[in-house]
Parts: structure tokens; C-alpha cells; sequence
């Protein structure tokens, strides 16, 4: 009987240790893949800032950017 109880003991640590590697495992991986959604999120934000920078050096300076913008909107 108490080698029953043993193996039963044995058994539910098994189980205690691979359900907590899994979840070790599963939070690196959120960590992991908020971490690269952020750097996606920032390389878009740089990509976007120079070509607004692109954009305004293009139509000589903020204010052509601007003429240029509201022309191209209301079309006149």
C-alpha cells in the first residue's frame, strides 16, 4: 500500500513540474512576442516620422507641405 501511495506521490510531482515548465514556456513566449510587437510598433512610428520629414523637406518646408496638403484635398 505505501508503495501505491508513493508512485501516486512521484506521479503528481511528474505532473506538478511539466505544468509548470509549461507555463514557464508560455510566458516567455508572451514576453517574447510583446517584445517584438513593441519593436514593430516603434519601427513603424520611425518609418512614419521620416516620411513626414521626407515629405516636408520635399514641398520646401512645413508650410508647402501644408499648401500641398490642402490643395491635393479639396482638389484646388
Amino acid at each position: 500500500m505505501t508503495q501505491q501511495v508513493a508512485a501516486a506521490v512521484q506521479t503528481q510531482a511528474q505532473v506538478g513540474a511539466e505544468s509548470r515548465l509549461g507555463l514557464t514556456l508560455m510566458l516567455i513566449t508572451f514576453r517574447v512576442s510583446v517584445i517584438l510587437t513593441l519593436l514593430l510598433v516603434a519601427m513603424i512610428g520611425v518609418f512614419s516620422v521620416a516620411c513626414l520629414i521626407g515629405g516636408t523637406i520635399a514641398a520646401g518646408g512645413p508650410f508647402g507641405l501644408a499648401k500641398g496638403w490642402f490643395s491635393a484635398v479639396s482638389g484646388l
